[in-house]
């Protein structure tokens, strides 16, 4: 089972607690980094000590190589295996001993120069006792893969890396050393401990292999034991398009003999995939590509990922990892940052009306239906959705964001959509996934959907009612599991009612209606809000708690903020900066906020706008007699809405209830 993934800004928060206090905050911290951390604090290692200066001579390294012999001739032809599958990518591969010694490292030259600024070196050492908790000591203590990430890293110096380290046994049990896969920390991914999980496994087969037979130690021996010794699904192809390997995992997901594939071109194994077929012919990785495989269970889609082989600028083929569709995508969520970091906790406020908008969030939190939520730029929108996301069933899902107004109209729907390859003048190799195949599972933002152009909201209107969607330029659909929550900050039934929308759309969206809002209508909140603000500003400037004066708060409770919350922590933000004394008084704030006349421009573009909306509510209810859920079927609202709106403008007219 993988671990709950912990925000990296948590880490740190415990990292820095731990180097302050040495005590270890095991809600953030996992337990053998943190059993790690406290070993290394009781043998007195510094968390910020410089870099270690640990080095063995060459006669010293030399001795250590000639006793590790068998080990390092039985690895190398992994290491340059796996050397040449991650060139270009910022990694760098290093073999250690059961000391915790660096035996041999193998990386492109600038990731190098990083390690070497590190003492990242062969003759180093990457034992836990010697420079304190990383993945290769971490993995030769607990005898099992590590990988150790950014601030799990007990010393500061290491942080920016992040690195992945799998043991490696004897046949007979005992632990000769370790293979890691080490780079920058924005690199983490899970993929690469179980690429250097796989090799530690080929190595040891390897050993195994040698004690039984040390003649089998050609290319093709090796290539065989490595591709037979990893889970997944793996299939190679030479410089010339033809199949040479094809281990039981990929015969097994293509639902094919390795029989019937070697010595065939692939662009007969995958018929209608050229690019596959260019890709082995030129060298040239274009990335990603979608197959579809029939089976007696029916037709199932793979994704093939293409991993260059190259030697010296030769190049000579390629293996394709070969995932399923899903769980292709799942892994790929990971690693984009579609996932929601905000929930209820994280919204501030206690306004009567705020907290009923809140409460019923967290209702239809609880439902699987979809969220319309209205309010002015700058009220917290996404924040309201992602907390949604988090609280509802599809919070392990992932949550993808996409903003109708940020892209350009004629690129919305492939956007949404996803293209096949050649649909359109400028479509990319291999084509395109849409944001809700990614949104697959879990939840899709649609912020500012008002923007959506009407040809795309009809087929957005199609997914809603059959769950299908059919990338551009393709005939194939597909089926998608998608929870939707909208946004705007403008009045849809105005748009509708002046054909900007689709009011079937706006049906279908706005099954649940929240309105936030402004924050000059919730003033009761700016001093929690200002805090909160506060907090958050104080922490980004690695400074000590800010504060703010009664007169500056005084001020800022006058303002109308026409930019809401969001304007707020701008103007806050940019107060800290220039103040000095770690308290905000009024001098510090910018003068637009002395202006009144400015927040009189704002209000008056809004005014006439609830003007014209009070006008039609009560032309409506004196048309229904009052009735109002005549009302409501007529403008096309809820109820709720009604009586809402009613309440909003002040219209106290008598109605009836049926």
């Amino acid at each position: 089972m993988v671990e709950q993934k912990i925000p990296r800004g948590k880490l740190s928060e415990a990292w820095q607690q731990f180097a302050h206090t040495g005590q270890v905050d095991r809600s953030y911290v996992r337990s053998d980094v943190a059993d790690s951390w406290q070993r290394c604090y009781r043998r007195g290692l510094r968390p910020n000590a410089p870099k270690g200066s640990f080095k063995l001579s060459s006669a010293q390294l030399a001795r250590i190589r000639a006793a590790n012999a068998d080990f390092i001739e039985a690895a190398l032809p992994f290491m340059r295996f796996l050397q040449s599958a991650v060139r270009g990518t910022g990694f760098i591969l290093v073999l250690t001993n059961a000391d915790g010694v660096l035996l041999d490292v193998f990386g492109d030259e600038d990731i190098l120069r990083m390690a070497r600024d590190n003492n990242y070196v062969a003759g180093s050492s990457r034992a836990e006792e010697e420079v304190g908790t990383n993945s290769i000591g971490l993995c030769l203590v607990e005898k099992k893969p590590m990988q150790v990430t950014g601030p799990e890293h007990y010393n500061e110096r290491h942080h920016d890396w992040t690195c992945s380290s799998a043991p490696v046994f004897s046949p007979e049990g005992s632990l000769l050393g370790a293979i890691t896969l080490s780079g920058k920390s924005s690199s983490a991914h899970l993929h690469t401990l179980g690429m250097v999980i796989s090799a530690a496994e080929a190595i040891e087969n390897k050993l195994k292999q040698r004690k039984a037979d040390k003649e089998k130690s050609n290319y093709e021996t090796l290539l065989e034991s490595l591709l037979g010794s990893i889970s997944e699904a793996v299939i190679a192809v030479n410089h010339k398009g033809v199949v040479t390997h094809a281990n039981q995992a990929a015969c097994r997901m293509a639902g094919f003999s390795s029989s019937k594939v070697l010595g065939k071109s692939i662009d007969l194994v995958f018929p209608g995939q050229p690019l596959l077929m260019e890709m082995a012919l030129n060298g040239k990785d274009y990335g990603n590509v979608e197959v579809g495989v029939d089976s007696s269970q029916g037709r199932n889609y793979l994704i093939l990922r293409p991993f260059m082989i190259r030697e010296d600028e030769k190049h000579y083929g390629f293996f394709l990892v070969m995932s399923e569709r899903s769980r292709f995508f799942n892994e790929l969520r990971k690693v984009s940052g579609h996932n929601a970091r905000f929930t209820f906790e994280d919204i501030k406020g206690g306004s009567p009306e705020f907290l009923r908008q809140i409460k019923l969030a967290k209702i239809a939190a609880g439902a699987d239906s979809r969220v319309l939520i209205m309010g002015e730029t700058g009220t917290g929108k996404e924040l309201f959705a992602q907390a949604i996301h988090n609280a509802s069933e599809r919070s392990q899902g992932p949550f993808v964001a996409i903003n109708c107004a940020a892209i350009p109209r004629e690129l919305i729907e492939s956007e949404i959509l996803g293209y096949k390859e050649g649909a359109f003048t400028g479509a990319r190799k291999g084509g395109q996934v849409g944001k809700l195949e990614l949104a697959d599972g879990g939840t899709i933002f649609l912020d500012e959907v008002g923007e959506m152009p009407l040809d795309a909201q009809t087929k957005f209107l199609r997914v809603l009612q059959d769950g299908m969607i059919t990338r551009l330029g393709d005939n194939r659909p597909l089926k998608v599991d998608v929870r939707v929550i909208a946004a705007t900050n403008e009045d849809l039934v105005e748009r509708v009612a002046s054909k900007g929308f689709r009011q079937d759309l706006y049906f279908r969206l706005s099954v649940v209606e929240l309105n936030i809002p402004p924050l000059r209508g919730r003033l009761e909140d700016l001093p929690l809000l200002v805090e909160h603000v506060l907090g958050r500003v104080s922490y980004k400037l690695g400074a000590r708690q800010l504060g703010i004066s009664p007169e500056a708060l005084e001020v800022l409770n006058r303002y109308q903020w026409p930019g809401n919350v969001r304007e707020l922590g701008n103007i806050l933000e940019m107060a800290a900066i220039v103040c000095d004394d770690r308290e905000i008084k009024v001098e510090h704030l910018p003068q637009r906020i002395f202006r009144p006349g400015l927040a009189a421009r704002v209000a008056e573009t809004v005014q006439p706008m609830k003007q014209m909306e009070a006008e039609v509510l009560k032309n409506a209810l004196a048309e229904c007699d009052g009735n109002v859920a005549k009302v409501a079927r007529s403008l096309g609202l809820s109820r709720s809405t009604i009586y809402r709106r009613m309440k909003e403008m002040g219209i106290g007219k008598s109605v009836s209830f049926d």
